[in-house]
């Protein structure tokens, strides 16, 4: 039988200000009076008001504009989503008006006036959660403007997954925009801003391009191969093999630190490189978990993989002892490989 979920006590008042909003939106023009930041929905287009005149932008097709009510928290969020889509969450906050089923086709925006609940737990951020409640540019540039675009909402993070509990699950954190001012919650952290910064820090930038399971990177070590013997102090050459990694990407590791999303090349692998790092151990048989902050050798491999395969060269080799040696396969901004699904075999490889 379906579970029931009790309503919140805002639920109801979420609905009913998302029915007020479409209806709203339904009578404005391009060239209806608004104020500088304003964002609301005209002729089925996203419309923010620059210099006291709405710029529009159009949904994708198929979708239409509309306010809906956010399900965690008191307020709406302005989207482009579908006409079933508005009204069945509408009449799930138990709200009825002629209005919920209006084609209130406008784009996705939000009025700055509009009480969005901000999960970001940012206290300066105005408008409603379709946007990030910051003045946009007028350039049409997407990759310039302030504004969160409502075609790039995950609607999914307002979920917290408790819908469907597991013993010792907990609850996810929720964002009904995207989590774009989540580092406003952490004040005591710096951004993260292209810096390694050994204190710890808060990272804005998103994960960004996720390949498919068929793109995974793999790799494997081919020398020294695991529990092999060399000659102490004697300079060795490191042999890994590659799969699925778009080698020869790197940045500047000083200056763009996880500061840009992940992205794939036109194979659909991850654009990226490998490192590999050398730990010294107490014994072959140690079970003490290392220092990461320790270790006898490590090299970045920037190069483009040859035939498959890539080196590096340990000059004057290393003391004799028991030591293992890892890859760690990463994106282009140093950030770790990230895979599409949870359960998956090793990106990396270790002897």
């Amino acid at each position: 039988m379906p579970r029931y979920v009790p309503r919140a006590s805002f639920t109801l008042q979420n609905g009913e200000d998302a029915i007020a909003l479409n209806q709203k939106f339904a009578s404005l023009t391009p060239d209806s009076p608004c104020t500088a930041g304003e964002d609301a929905c005209v002729n089925s287009q996203f419309a923010q008001c620059v210099s006291g005149k709405f710029v529009l932008q159009a949904c994708a097709p198929t979708l239409v504009c509309a306010a809906l009510p956010l399900v965690n928290s008191a307020g709406t969020s302005i989207t482009c989503t579908t006409s079933s889509d508005r009204d069945a969450r509408i009449a799930a906050t138990g709200a009825t008006s002629a209005g919920s089923s209006s084609s209130s086709t406008s784009a996705p925006a939000a009025s700055a006036s509009a009480k969005g609940g901000n999960n970001s737990g940012n206290g300066s951020a105005t408008g409603s959660d379709g946007n990030s409640g910051s003045n946009g540019t007028s350039s049409g540039d997407a990759q310039s403007s302030l504004t969160l675009l409502s075609s790039v909402i995950a609607q999914g993070f307002e979920n917290n997954g408790q819908d469907q509990p597991t013993a010792g699950q907990v609850a996810s954190l929720t964002s009904s925009n995207n989590f774009i001012n989540f580092c406003a919650t952490v004040p005591q952290l710096p951004i993260t801003n292209g810096q390694q910064i050994k204190t710890g820090s808060c990272n804005p930038a998103p994960m960004g391009m996720i390949p498919a399971t068929t793109n995974m990177p793999s790799s494997k070590f081919a020398s020294p191969m695991n529990m092999d013997t060399i000659p102490a102090n004697e300079n060795f050459t490191i042999q890994m093999a590659i799969s699925n990694l778009d080698t020869g990407f790197f940045v500047n590791a000083d200056e763009n630190y996880f500061s840009a999303p992940q992205q794939l090349g036109k194979s659909g692998n991850i654009q990226g490189h490998s490192h590999v790092v050398i730990e010294q151990l107490s014994s072959i048989s140690q079970t003490q978990p290392t220092d990461p902050t320790k270790f006898a050798f490590f090299k970045g491999l920037n190069d483009a993989a040859q035939n498959g395969m890539l080196t590096a060269t340990v000059a004057g080799g290393l003391p004799a002892g028991a030591y293992r040696l890892a890859s760690i396969n990463t994106a282009a901004n140093h950030q770790p490989a990230l895979a599409p699904i949870a359960q998956h075999g090793t990106l990396d490889d270790m002897v």
